[in-house]
């Protein structure tokens, strides 16, 4: 997946409290509007994010250079402005994307972002909408059977209805019509061929916020922080597991052949009696280089679970990634998910409640640690296995455990 946002704009009405950086810069309690907004969307494990920039552009090419999170970063330059449907272009060209995800950058949803892209992989185009008090006051859109079939222009009378979210997942095959070069995605492409090729939709009924407007944008810098982290007051054990949980005999996934680490119960059980929640965050490289399926890991899994139940410190979740760069298709690539990417990690945290600087992560490889590290956890540990090392023995975990496996 490639994921398009749009931050070029000027930002005309924001400019009264926001004047020396482009809006999706505008600050939020501390971090960049546009950061927020990136990070959410890092989730979905995109290929790249292609950022549309023009005002002020290297203040963004300056704060995001080519990577995020692990999650390469590329940009396209506007000249001039190009319109919205210009910037999607030129995008889509300068890129060679056969399709992508398509945001404006001074705008926040709280959406499935994954179930609206799979639903709506073999569409052409697809709209996200949402439903507010006043419809008539952004345009309104009307629906039928799973299909958008009518837009209305903004109007004065009060009426309740779906509007465009400004989110869409859109096809390569949408420009092949001949286009000027500066055009409006939604004048000039959605609104006329709505008839035509009647686009899907996802309607998103949860908070919605554009920060174009100055009393929209003291809004999002008193409350986004807190729709997008909640309040995270539990604490957890992050584990890694091979090495870790259960003896590294190189690409586990038989249960005969599982054998665990010396205390590792006892050791897990003073964390869960102490409120902590267990969490396994593992790379599982097997799976992308043929040496077990995701079906044998998923039994091995259930098995670990069991055995942590009986022993009295219950597994609360558990996330694997089976993408490696050498691996084969369709797991042959790099992934937000594989540590020292955060991805996992940061997965947990907002699923489960978890105040990151007051957790703990084990790990036996110095990747687990640096992405603990990174990701703000509080405590890392590093487990030396002195029988069969796993990388360096230098680390810049806060601990180090050293055990002998049998």
């Amino acid at each position: 997946m490639n994921i398009v946002i749009l931050a070029g704009g000027f930002g005309t009405r924001l400019q009264s409290v926001v004047r020396d950086v482009p809006k999706p810069m505008a600050d939020i309690d501390g971090t960049p509007f546009l950061e927020l907004l990136m990070r959410e969307l890092c989730f979905l494990d995109p290929a790249r994010f292609v950022l549309c920039v023009s005002y002020k552009k290297e203040i963004i090419q300056n704060y995001f250079k080519d990577n995020f999170l692990g999650i390469p970063v590329r940009y396209s330059v506007e000249q001039e402005p190009l319109g919205t449907g210009g910037a999607i272009k030129q995008a889509f060209d300068l890129y060679n994307l056969d399709n992508a995800l398509v945001l404006n950058g001074d705008s926040y949803i709280a959406a499935d972002y994954s179930h609206f892209w799979s639903q709506n992989k073999n569409e052409k185009l697809a709209v996200m909408l949402k439903q507010v008090d006043n419809a008539n006051r952004y345009g309104r859109v009307d629906v039928h059977d799973g299909h958008i079939i009518d837009y209305h222009e903004k109007q004065d009378v009060a009426q309740p209805g779906l509007i465009n979210a400004g989110i869409y997942k859109i096809n390569r095959d949408l420009f092949d019509k001949k286009l000027p070069q500066k055009f409006s995605f939604e004048k000039d492409i959605l609104e006329p061929i709505i008839p035509q090729i009647k686009p899907t939709y996802m309607v998103a009924d949860d908070y919605f916020i554009d920060i174009g407007l100055p009393e929209s944008y003291a809004a999002a810098q008193h409350e986004l922080k807190s729709v997008i982290y909640g309040n995270a007051q539990n604490r957890a054990l992050f584990l890694d597991r091979d090495g870790v949980i259960n003896e590294d005999i190189g690409y586990l996934h038989k249960i005969n052949d599982c054998k665990f680490i010396p205390g590792i119960f006892d050791f897990c059980r003073k964390y869960t009696q102490d409120g902590y929640k267990l969490v396994v965050v593992t790379n599982q490289a097997g799976i992308a280089k043929g040496k077990y399926t995701e079906q044998d890991y998923k039994l091995l899994t259930e098995f670990i679970h069991n055995k942590f139940k009986d022993m009295g410190c219950e597994i609360t979740a558990e996330y694997y990634c089976p993408y490696h760069i050498d691996g084969m298709p369709p797991y042959n690539r790099n992934s937000f998910y594989r540590k020292p990417n955060l991805g996992m990690i940061l997965r947990a945290a907002k699923e489960h409640n978890i105040n990151l600087s007051q957790s703990t992560l084990v790990g036996d490889n110095e990747n687990d640690i640096l992405a603990g590290r990174a990701a703000g956890i509080g405590e890392t540990i590093r487990v030396i296995n002195e029988r069969n090392m796993r990388g360096s023995p230098k680390t810049i975990a806060n601990k180090i455990i050293k055990i002998n496996q049998r």
